[in-house]
């Protein structure tokens, strides 16, 4: 058996790993909005607010990247399950996703207004490879080789947003851009096969229940579409060019939730652990990244939308505070619905759910359906939302005992 490492190079190596995480995650994020804003400025507005409405559902639809992620991550913290089932049951999942959501295509395409069918089939196409990448990512996750997980993090960004790309610049058009991303999608999936090869050596035994992974993957559907729903609300009750005006709100609001998620990411394997104090200090880093962001569009507002939609959409600029604020509250949501995922809580996607029937309701009920209204809406359900999830996750830990570290240290390989 190895000799446990001095605490001093574990610590310098753990924090080399989430560095690269860090800015392989900030990398993701800046092609992901690269597509967003390529939408922005290449296509007219009823075809740029279609392409958000579908890369909105493309992000909910990947619910099963984030689930079983979470679920192999932890597993694999935990040293209580097997790779190669595990990737057995990802893949499974995956080819459900992509044939439910084939079937759904023609009432996609009649309650979104798409132009024909073809956008919602390469929908389906593109879930299928996307969703399977997360069994892969979850394995270097829990094991916190963080090397490999940063490169996984990277390639499938680039077989995402920048597939899309393509597709976008080759065909102008939301189809040829959910088909850009279908093709990347499918060979970032064989690269992420071939990186997680050293963790699918393991030979851990068990296998999570079906019923596991489902739970998991419930709450991240709920937590994907709260963050969504207001933009696929704001582009079933608005006019379409006002819902065009909306989806670049709504590039803020993902910006304010996906910039602090390497937090989560990183102190997930710790707290499988049962290391509180990683929590307290994820908290703190998420709501420090939130608060910037929304004081910055508060005083650039302006500045932001520009950058966001160029000057057509000029007007936004004083509610771009809302959005921002929302996607910083929803940040937060999701760091304490992790806790409770590593945790083993039960039941955690039950409030989330909650949450998106008051926002749904809230929308509805709110006459004259109007841009500022959808957005105000959205701000307060992720306010409840923060204040929920602290009083669960704190209620959930105060019951929990503590799990022994083990003594291996992170790699940053």
């Amino acid at each position: 058996m190895s000799e446990p490492q001095p605490t001093g190079v574990t610590a310098a190596r753990f924090a080399a790993g989430a560095t690269l995480v860090a800015v392989a995650a900030m990398a993701a994020n800046v092609l992901a909005y690269g597509l967003r804003l390529g939408g922005n400025w290449l296509l007219d507005t009823d075809e740029n607010g279609a392409l958000g409405a579908l890369i909105a559902l493309l992000t909910v639809s990947s619910v099963l990247q984030v689930g079983t992620q979470t679920v192999a991550a932890v597993r694999t913290a935990k040293g209580d399950s097997d790779p190669e089932r595990l990737v057995t049951i990802g893949v499974r999942l995956s080819l459900a996703s992509s044939a439910l959501l084939l079937l759904a295509s023609p009432l996609l395409a009649a309650v979104l207004h798409l132009p024909s069918l073809w956008p919602a089939v390469a929908l389906a196409a593109a879930v299928g490879p996307l969703n399977a990448i997360g069994i892969h990512m979850g394995l270097l996750q829990g094991s916190e080789r963080f090397g490999r997980l940063a490169v996984v993090t990277a390639v499938a960004a680039v077989g995402r947003s920048g597939g899309g790309l393509i597709g976008l610049l080759v065909g102008r058009s939301a189809f040829w851009t959910l088909l850009g991303v279908a093709v990347g999608g499918a060979f970032a999936l064989m690269a992420a096969y071939a990186l997680s090869r050293p963790v699918r050596r393991s030979t851990a035994a068990g296998a999570p229940r079906i019923v596991e992974v489902l739970g998991a993957c419930s709450a991240m559907l709920a937590m994907l579409a709260l963050v969504n729903a207001d933009l696929l609300l704001a582009r079933a009750v608005l006019p379409a060019g006002v819902s065009g005006e909306y989806a670049v709100g709504a590039i803020l609001s993902n910006a304010a939730y996906w910039a602090p998620q390497v937090v989560a990411v990183v102190a997930l394997p710790r707290l499988a652990q049962g290391q509180r104090r990683a929590l307290l200090v994820g908290a703190l880093v998420v709501g420090t990244t939130g608060l910037i962001g929304v004081l910055a569009t508060v005083f650039a507002g302006d500045l932001a939308v520009r950058v966001a939609g160029k000057g057509d959409y000029a007007g936004l600029a004083d509610e771009a505070w809302l959005f921002a604020a929302a996607g910083a509250g929803w940040a937060l949501v999701n760091l304490f619905l992790t806790a409770r995922i590593a945790a083993g809580s039960r039941w955690v996607a039950a409030p989330l759910w909650a949450a998106a029937l008051v926002e749904t309701l809230g929308v509805l009920a709110w006459r004259p359906y109007s841009l500022t209204h959808t957005a105000t809406v959205a701000l307060v359900t992720a306010s409840l939302s923060v204040v929920v999830a602290l009083l669960l996750t704190r209620s959930r830990q105060g019951t929990t005992p503590r799990v022994p570290v083990p003594a291996a240290g992170a790699t940053a390989g």
